[in-house]
């Protein structure tokens, strides 16, 4: 299973369903920030924790927030993206569906949202 890492300050951090599988293989705890998932894997343990990880059968991806948008906005259907006041903005469900320029996306909506199925193919 490929597990999405976004770093964030002194942490790598996972959101969902890669947070609940890197908790599993880590034995760690499971966070939860308002109602999302996540765990964090400080950055000064991260060549063990991602050793750990590997061990246990996952493959960890690394993006960046700017990877992030790219990737999102590439794959993103034509009729759900769009500019607004000159942003490059997409539809997305927020609490109901919203329009969201992407550099205003949460971390855990890039890692809902980013393209898993190219990283599979290349697996």
């Amino acid at each position: 299973m490929i597990v999405i890492l976004q770093r964030s300050g002194d942490f790598l951090e996972a959101f969902g369903k890669d947070a609940e599988a890197i908790t599993k293989a880590l034995g760690t705890v499971l966070l939860t920030r308002g109602d999302v998932k996540m765990a964090g894997i400080p950055v000064h343990a991260a060549e063990e924790s991602i050793a750990a990880l590997r061990a246990a059968g996952l493959k960890p991806h690394f993006i960046e927030r700017s990877e992030g948008e790219k990737a999102i906005w590439r794959r993103t259907h034509a009729d759900f993206k769009g500019t607004l006041e000159g942003k490059r903005s997409i539809l997305i469900y927020r609490d109901g569906t919203t329009i969201v320029p992407l550099d205003d996306l949460r971390a855990d909506e890039i890692a809902r949202l980013y393209p898993r199925e190219e990283l599979e193919a290349l697996a």
